[in-house]
């Protein structure tokens, strides 16, 4: 399906349909502290309370899991969810079928035990869960409902709590039937989800599986082998542990003007919209500096048609400041993240002196009214001049294989390079990547995806791939303005391609500043049914043409960015592992190890919405 460009304005306007996907991730508590307060992350909700539920029935001996027995590929699975879970997450472990080898049905059904209590994965929990993990034994029956019950009792009565249930068949203990298990612990009123992996089952225990997924609203997977069994055990982990969170150094912008706005420095930054106020703050640029502001709305729901969030940047003392930069963001459908940013131009229209050399930056609300509940705002702020050239830039290290799996926020994109990379994702999910580029290359991006035969879709389905700037700007895909292809009921290898578009000095598409893209590939379908549904994707970066001189900003967003080592994501999770894990959740140390300094956004999870236009117009005037 083709978008024709609507007639908005001179200057390159742009418009795509982009579907609905991804949960928004928690909303963070009211930030409080100054800006020239010491640098605090600002927490998000507890993550959900996880146990996972492992099968070591005698059937998990059986060679048959792809050169390996079921066992060896299970703890292989479960292993690597220990390496990969990030040090916040709560995770247990309880398994059924462990200890008992006899025929007592009596005794076999008694037989589940947890062997690892729900808690936070710090070093001393990990390494006492791969000691329990290496030591496991399948030798007896399946007790799923039991088992259920008793996972609903180790998550405790509060919160959010999942529990993943990996299973190779039926239930030998019945009654009582897994399901109705379920639908008990459903009924129960208690935030409560049942994911479940059928590990080469056969039908009649899938449609067991797959119902006591469907009940609690979880989801259901099949594995035939070690390595897909391991990859979808981990979509459906990561589902609780890669959502967005709005994060910065808290900060209260005024709602008045720019003289009672507190000073902001380069960094990243977290405020609310409140009410319908707008938000202003105090900034250092001198003429022969840069600046690049961004701000990101999260909602907690989707937006009304027509909201709009405006950044700009001036000299105070002009009404709205917009002599050095303005940007702005509307939505013509539903979003569940409005972001707009912009950079100042260099030269006479980016250099206005300011009294003192103090700017004022503002941040229009144009989405919340009297009476909405407060919404959290990101700012992200950043300077360039010959000394932040001068001290360069870091590059993470591309990653491969299962290592490369896609982050879900611009802060996590994991870093990749040209080549092919292949995993599974939840339908729900928006996986981010990051590619580095120099003026002079050019990108091509293809995404596939494989629907299966009963993908319960709708004619909202869509597959979607989107490119964005190192100035958290989407950037054009392809000449058809296209970011979403509606699939209207096709089933099969679906693909999208971006590209190929080169890297230039000029304002071609979006494609006008060397340094870190962003690549983002979704299943879009709004249609509960087939949210949790796992569908393996590809993705093909292409790097070509010769790199030219690299001449223009390098930008600074905080004294963390141009010190100290970048540390290395976790695999699954593109998060920072052991003591660095509680840093992705920080202020200006977040940007410092997440985003060298090229001018890269902070970290933003774009959801779209039914028939969702996002139209972005620049106007710098």
């Amino acid at each position: 399906m083709q978008h024709t460009r609507p007639p908005l304005r001179p200057r390159r306007p742009q418009a795509r349909a982009v579907l609905p996907v991804l949960l928004a991730g928690a909303l963070l508590a009211p930030a409080a502290a100054a800006a020239g307060a010491a640098p605090a992350a600002a927490r998000a909700e507890e993550p959900a309370r996880i146990d996972l539920v492992l099968d070591l029935s005698g059937s998990m001996n059986q060679n048959d899991a792809g050169g390996q027995t079921r066992l060896a590929a299970a703890k292989q699975a479960v292993s690597r969810i220990i390496d990969t879970a990030p040090a916040e997450a709560r995770l247990g472990l309880r398994v059924y079928g462990a200890t008992y080898p006899g025929r007592d049905k009596k005794q076999g059904c008694a037989d589940t035990q947890q062997v690892l209590p729900v808690a936070t994965m710090d070093r001393a929990a990990r390494a006492e869960a791969r000691n329990r993990v290496a030591g496991f034994k399948a030798v007896g029956f399946t007790p799923i409902g039991v088992s259920l019950r008793e996972a609903a009792k180790d998550l405790g009565a509060d919160g959010e709590r999942r529990i993943v249930l990996v299973s190779d068949g039926e239930d030998t203990c019945a009654p009582p039937p897994p399901c109705d298990v379920a639908r008990e612990l459903k009924g129960q009123g208690v935030d409560l989800a049942v994911d479940v992996v059928g590990f080469r089952t056969p039908s009649a225990a899938r449609a067991q599986l797959k119902c006591i997924a469907e009940v609690t609203g979880g989801s259901y997977a099949d594995a035939e082998d070690g390595d897909s069994l391991t990859a979808n055990l981990g979509t459906l982990f990561r589902k609780e542990w890669r959502t967005y969170h709005a994060t910065g150094t808290p900060v209260e912008g005024s709602h008045v003007d720019c003289a009672s706005a507190p000073l902001v420095a380069p960094g990243q930054y977290l405020d609310r919209f409140t009410g319908g106020r707008d938000l202003y703050y105090r900034v250092k640029k001198r003429p022969d500096q840069q600046l690049q502001v961004s701000a990101t709305a999260v909602a907690e729901e989707g937006y009304a048609r027509g909201s709009l969030i405006t950044v700009s940047a001036g000299p105070a003392g002009d009404g709205e400041p917009r002599a050095w930069l303005r940007e702005f963001e509307q939505s013509m459908g539903w979003a569940n993240i409005i972001s707009a940013g912009g950079r100042s131009k260099p030269g006479a229209g980016g250099g206005t002196p300011a009294p003192d050399d103090t700017g004022c930056i503002m941040v229009h609300n144009g989405v919340t009214k009297d009476g909405d509940k407060p919404m959290p705002v990101e700012l992200l702020v950043g300077i360039a001049d010959k000394t932040t050239r001068t001290a360069g830039a870091r590059v993470p290290e591309p990653r491969t294989g299962a290592d490369a799996e896609g982050g879900f926020s611009f802060n996590s994109a994991t870093p990749i390079g040209p080549g092919t990379h292949r995993q599974s994702i939840t339908v729900g999910e928006a996986p981010f990547w990051r590619v580095e580029l120099k003026a002079g290359q050019k990108l091509t991006v293809r995404a596939g995806v494989d629907i299966p035969g009963d993908f319960p879709g709708s004619a909202a389905t869509g597959w979607s791939l989107d490119v964005y700037n190192p100035q958290r700007r989407r950037a054009l895909c392809n000449a058809d303005h296209d970011s979403t292809e509606l699939l209207a009921g096709r089933t099969g290898h679906v693909e999208r391609v971006c590209g190929p578009r080169e890297i230039t000095e000029q304002d071609s598409d979006g494609y006008d500043a060397p340094g870190t893209y962003y690549i983002q590939a979704q299943v879009a379908e709004p249609d509960a049914k087939a949210k949790g549904i796992v569908v393996p994707i590809s993705l093909t970066v292409d790097v070509s043409g010769t790199p030219r001189p690299d001449t223009g900003p390098v930008f600074h967003f905080g004294d963390e960015a141009a010190r100290g080592p970048m540390p290395a994501p976790s695999p699954s999770t593109g998060r920072a592992t052991g003591h660095q894990a509680d840093d992705d959740t920080g202020g200006t140390a977040l940007l410092a190890r997440l985003a060298p300094a090229l001018g890269i956004g902070a970290g933003v999870l774009l959801l779209g919405g039914i028939a969702l236009y996002a139209l972005r117009r620049r106007n710098a005037s």
